[in-house]
C-alpha cells in the first residue's frame, strides 16, 4: 500500500471513526462488482460478462488517467466511459490525480475531486449522484468526513460483508484478484452472503487471461457471477445497491 507512514497511520484511525452510519433494510442479498482506475479490459472483457447475467458494474474513474498507459494496463478512454454509462453501468468518482488522500491538503483534495466530477459530467452530462472509491484504499480523518458532503457513499478496500449498521463513508469490499482469492474462497463469500444476508462488494482492476497483480481473469470473474446467480444474489452497481438497502 502506497503512502507515507503518517498517511497509513491516519488511515488506520479514520477507518475506525464512522461519521455516517445507517441501518441496512432487510432485502434480497446483493453482490456488486467494481473496477478501479479503470483499465480498458475491465470494460471490454468485464462488462459483457456482467451484462450476460443481467447485471451491471461500477467503474471508478480517476479522470487524470483516462486514455493513458500505465505499468500494468491501458486505461479506458472517454468514449468507453460514455458507452458504459449508456449501457447502464455506474460511473463513479476516484479523484482526478489518483493520489493517496492523506497526503493531500484539504483545499487540494476539494479541487481535485471537483475536477474529477466536472470531467465526468462533461463526458456524461446526465451523470447521477454517484459513489466514490478511495485511491489505493487510503483516507484521512478529515478527508473521510469531507467526502460525506459530496457523495452518498464511499467504498474502501477493507474486507468484509456489509451488514446491519454500515459506515457509508467506508463500505467494506473484497479484492477479486486471482493472486488473492481462489474460486473456493469466492464461493464461500457468496454462500455466506446468501445464507446470512447482506451486501458483498468485490473490487478489481484489469480483466485479462493474464491479469496484472491487481486484476482478475475472465474465468474467476465468470465463476463469481455464476455463483451469485446460483445463490440468488442480485448483481447491482453500488449506487443502486444503496437504494435497494434503503441507504441512499
Amino acid at each position: 500500500m502506497p503512502g507515507t507512514r503518517l498517511a497509513r497511520l491516519e488511515h488506520a484511525l479514520a477507518r475506525r471513526l464512522p461519521f455516517r452510519r445507517a441501518p441496512m433494510r432487510k432485502a434480497r442479498p446483493v453482490v456488486s462488482f467494481t473496477f478501479d482506475d479503470f483499465p480498458l479490459s475491465a470494460a471490454t472483457h468485464g462488462a459483457p460478462l456482467l451484462e450476460r447475467a443481467g447485471g451491471r458494474g461500477t467503474y471508478y474513474v480517476a479522470s487524470g488517467l483516462l486514455d493513458t498507459a500505465t505499468e500494468h494496463w491501458q486505461v479506458a478512454g472517454p468514449d468507453v466511459v460514455r458507452d458504459l454509462h449508456a449501457r447502464g453501468h455506474e460511473i463513479g468518482l476516484h479523484t482526478h490525480s489518483h493520489r493517496p488522500l492523506p497526503e493531500m491538503r484539504m483545499a487540494a483534495f476539494e479541487a481535485d475531486l471537483a475536477n474529477n466530477r466536472a470531467t465526468l459530467h462533461r463526458l456524461v452530462p446526465d451523470l447521477a449522484d454517484t459513489t466514490f472509491a478511495y485511491p489505493f484504499g487510503l483516507t484521512g480523518i478529515a478527508h473521510k468526513r469531507r467526502i460525506g458532503r459530496h457523495v452518498p457513499a464511499s467504498r474502501s478496500i477493507q474486507p468484509g460483508i456489509n451488514r446491519g449498521s454500515v459506515d457509508l463513508d467506508f463500505l467494506l469490499a473484497h479484492e477479486l484478484i486471482d493472486a488473492f482469492l481462489s474460486p473456493a474462497e469466492v464461493s464461500a463469500l457468496i454462500d455466506d452472503t446468501s445464507r446470512n444476508g447482506g451486501w458483498l462488494i468485490f473490487f478489481s482492476h484489469d480483466v485479462s487471461d493474464r491479469p496484472g497483480p491487481f486484476g482478475v481473469s475472465p474465468g474467476l470473474l465468470t465463476h463469481a457471477i455464476a455463483e451469485a446467480g446460483r445463490n440468488d444474489l442480485a448483481i447491482l452497481p453500488v449506487r443502486q445497491a444503496l437504494d435497494h438497502f434503503g441507504l441512499a
